[in-house]
């Protein structure tokens, strides 16, 4: 994690903030990045389910790692647009090679999109 904060800490991403399970500021490093105080959050897998962020655009560094399950990659991705005013969301996976993993998180997510624009759920603009 230090590596990836070291190049984004370069691409004026200010504040850049990192965090992780044994973090003593973890919650209050989190409500920062809720209350919209700062702009990039660096974290490990400690974030995969539970939280919510308005207007959240999601990073997986290294998405082709054992770690990186289907299921974790599905959840990971379910962070971006999951707010009514900010519906939609991007997600990167920056990898060294498609793991089958990833392959099947994408379809995964694609299959689920598809559905829910057939039963009306998602708006298509």
């Amino acid at each position: 994690m230090l590596e990836v904060a070291v190049i984004l800490g370069k691409l004026d991403f200010e504040p850049l903030l990192t965090v992780h399970s044994s973090d003593p500021e973890r919650k209050e490093k989190v409500q920062q990045m809720r209350d919209g105080t700062i702009r990039l959050l660096l974290t490990t897998t400690i974030l995969e389910r539970g939280v919510t962020f308005t207007n959240v655009q999601v990073g997986v560094f290294g998405s082709e790692g054992r770690i990186f399950t289907e299921s974790a990659l599905v959840q990971i991705s379910g962070r971006a647009g999951r707010k009514f005013d900010y519906p939609k969301g991007d997600v990167l996976f920056f990898h060294n090679g498609v793991s089958k993993n990833m392959a099947l998180a994408i379809s995964q997510i694609k299959m689920m999109n598809q559905l829910g624009k057939r039963q009306g759920l998602l708006d298509e603009k």
